[in-house]
């Protein structure tokens, strides 16, 4: 079966009987032409499961580990469709995880004995923040998992984990706050609240994954325990996990209750002060009160403590244990397990003495038999070490939330604030350029600036050159057409640049106190268009068919503001030039000053039109699809720029417009004090929505999203 990916346009072929894995939803498939992805097709694909997977697309979590070839998160990282005929959202494209387990057999000592003997506790500790670094980078973004459970969550022998499943969690989409909820959850991962529950009906909340989290980091620090299980003291029949877990019975807790911890369980006291109180604020106050389970930050900081604090046994180096233990647990879990070791040496691994059966009491003891090179000891080195660990490193890079970022890759994402920070000044130093230009192009057409003129000339001139140059050292050769678009890229910037310093110039030569004033107002109007652009961000996660309702009206005023402008400036300008040449000939300064005037009030008319009539259209499902694609630049980029920072320039110029006109009625030459704010709303929405189509195209170009 053919299909084709939804942003890049490349189409991959599907065999259909290659699949790597199925399950309820889907199959999975390995992709030919890029083997370090995959594809999950849908059995059954609705118009639901295409949403929801373009909200998933439009807005990635951060990764927390930043490890090249490895992904924390098995998100979305393309959408596939069908080819001709309608496009139907069938499946989509992820990055393909090797050599890892489900995290149950890094917990289970059995299994781990059997299969990773020398994942160690400090690896298990590592495990653990590594799998709440990942739950926190979902929860930060606006995910629940919903759907915690052992088998969703794959590890690696060097304790990296990745979260696989990833289209079943919980998401939210931003603009129009519809739920697309997680249906399915296991009892002994799922919180007491919802015991019993039909999750298909149910909002989930991050306090409700931070249960099924605390669960997994209990099993991977106590040997596979459950925090609920426990021998049961009453007379009648146990209970099940889900009725303990509802009744809040922790075995470990302050609280007297019917039942009393594993006797085959490592004691809780193993574990370090810090983690203890976090267990029962999580299993006993959190009860009642899902609030105060601790978050998935809290978790990490908490684990990187105990990591820190970890001691080596003298007896044993795999050993490791909390420093605030007077003796080794390990060497005593030993000999109550009557010889086998939990965490074995490297000599006894390497020996194979690992997989012995538990010692039994014998009148004499008998020797040991010599150890052939049997199959599970060829798969290990002669240092002892699975060839996959080597010599071991601690391999998780600090997440983004750290302050010890050592690599650019491992940074903290630039916040919120930081960002709109940035994009405001950068909006300045945009706009102060764009009317710096504009005052150059003006004096030279009008005023004979010749000089000008020249200095446009040559900064296109050398922009094409570096247009040129760029296209051939940064493009493959099969890209010639890629490299004419920088050549003609560099020309227009080296054009714009030039006429931006021309007409700076040029004002401060002719000490013109219009151009200096013109060039202020350009920066306050750029600084608020970055914090415009900064604050909305484009409609990424806007389904891509036709849609109506609320979405259909949203998506449809997006269009209308664009198409509204885009018709009131070619109607509005085309009357005053057909004008101009039909007979009513006018001089160049006040044939340009009517027809800037008529494009930015036709511009205003058409794009508050626009909104109004593509939101009522969009209601009825008129509303055309986006050319949404994540991060974009070069054309796509521009086009999806244009369209949303016409809309964003409306509604910032309206408001703008109308609360200077009211409170400086005097600037509205000609206009009754009460139309004053309405005509101010529509010059301002023309002005907002060309600057927005101009500079939008510009940002969405450079892939500043």
């Amino acid at each position: 079966m053919q299909l084709q990916r939804q942003f890049s346009g490349q189409l991959i072929a599907i065999d259909s009987n290659s699949a790597i894995a199925s399950g309820g939803e889907g199959r999975i498939y390995p992709i030919a032409q890029d083997p370090s992805l995959v594809a999950k097709i849908y059995h059954k694909p609705t118009d639901e499961d295409g949403d929801k997977l373009t909200v998933m697309f439009s807005m990635p979590p951060d990764a927390p580990i930043a490890e090249p070839g490895h992904a924390s998160i098995a998100w979305p990282v393309d959408l596939l469709h069908t080819v001709g005929g309608r496009e139907k959202i069938v499946g989509f494209v992820m990055p393909r995880v090797k050599k890892v387990m489900p995290i149950h057999t890094f917990y289970t000592p059995k299994t781990r004995r059997e299969q990773k003997p020398l994942f160690s506790y400090l690896y298990l500790h590592r495990t653990a923040r590594n799998l709440a670094s990942a739950v926190n980078a979902l929860h930060v973004r606006g995910y629940v998992i919903g759907d915690v459970n052992e088998s969703n969550i794959l590890v690696t022998d060097t304790a990296l984990v990745t979260l696989v499943d990833t289209d079943s969690f919980q998401v939210r989409d931003p603009y129009t706050g519809y739920v697309y909820r997680c249906p399915v959850g296991k009892p002994e991962f799922t919180p007491p609240e919802l015991q019993g529950q039909t999750f298909r009906d149910i909002d989930r909340a991050p306090e409700h994954d931070l249960f099924g989290l605390a669960v997994l980091i209990f099993q991977l620090l106590m040997e596979g325990t459950h925090p609920f299980s426990g021998v049961y003291l009453g007379s009648d029949e146990p209970p099940s996990m889900e009725a303990r877990i509802r009744s809040g019975h922790f075995p470990n807790g302050t609280k007297r209750i019917p039942y009393r911890p594993m006797p085959a369980a490592p004691p809780f006291d193993m574990l370090p002060p810090r983690l203890r109180q976090m267990f029962i604020r999580c299993f006993e106050e959190g009860h009642l009160n899902p609030a105060a389970r601790p978050d998935a930050k809290t978790w990490v900081n908490a684990i990187r403590e105990a990591e820190d604090s970890l001691i080596t046994c003298s007896k044993n180096t795999q050993h490791k244990y909390g420093n605030h233990l007077s003796r080794c647990p390990w060497c005593d879990r030993a000999k109550l397990l009557k010889g086998r070791d939990p965490f074995p040496s490297r000599q006894a691994v390497n020996n194979g003495l690992h997989l012995q059966p538990a010692k039994t009491k014998r009148k004499k003891p008998q020797p040991t038999a010599p150890v052939r090179d049997t199959a599970p000891r060829r798969q290990f080195s002669s240092t002892g070490l699975p060839r996959q660990l080597g010599q071991y490193a601690v391999p998780l890079l600090p997440m983004p939330m750290s302050s010890r970022s050592r690599t650019p890759a491992a940074r903290a994402p630039v916040g919120k604030l930081e960002r709109i920070v940035r994009d405001a000044g950068w909006g300045g130093v945009w706009g102060t350029l764009c009317l710096a230009a504009a005052a150059g192009v003006f004096s030279a057409v009008a005023e004979g600036g010749g000089a000008i003129l020249g200095a446009i000339f040559v900064g296109s001139i050398w922009g094409s050159f570096f247009g040129m140059i760029w296209g051939i050292f940064t493009l493959p050769p099969n890209q010639i057409w890629r490299k004419w678009g920088g050549v003609l890229v560099g020309t227009l910037w080296g054009a714009f640049f030039l006429a931006a310093i021309g007409g700076a110039v040029f004002g401060v030569m002719s000490e013109n106190p219009a151009i200096g004033q013109g060039i202020l107002s350009g920066a306050g109007v750029g600084m608020v268009w970055g914090f415009v652009w900064a604050v909305c961000k484009p409609p990424l996660a806007m389904p891509v068919g036709r849609t109506w309702g609320r979405r259909g009206a949203y998506l449809g005023a997006v269009w209308g503001a664009f198409a509204g402008t885009v018709a009131g400036i070619l109607l509005g300008a085309g009357l005053v030039v057909w004008q101009q040449y039909s007979g009513q000939m006018r001089p160049v300064n006040e044939f340009a000053s009517l027809l800037l005037a008529v494009a930015i009030v036709a511009a205003g008319v058409g794009a508050v039109g626009g909104v109004v009539s593509g939101s009522l259209l969009g209601v009825c499902g008129f509303s055309p699809k986006l050319p949404v694609s994540f991060q974009p630049s070069g054309l796509r980029g521009g086009t999806l720029g244009a369209i949303w920072g016409s809309f964003l320039g409306t509604f910032a110029g309206a408001v703008l417009g109308a609360g200077v006109s009211a409170m400086f009625p005097a600037l509205g030459a000609g206009v009754p004090m009460q139309f004053a704010p309405v005509a101010g709303a529509i010059v301002g929405a023309g002005l907002g929505a060309i600057w927005g189509v101009v500079s939008g195209a510009v940002w969405g170009a450079l892939g500043k999203w």
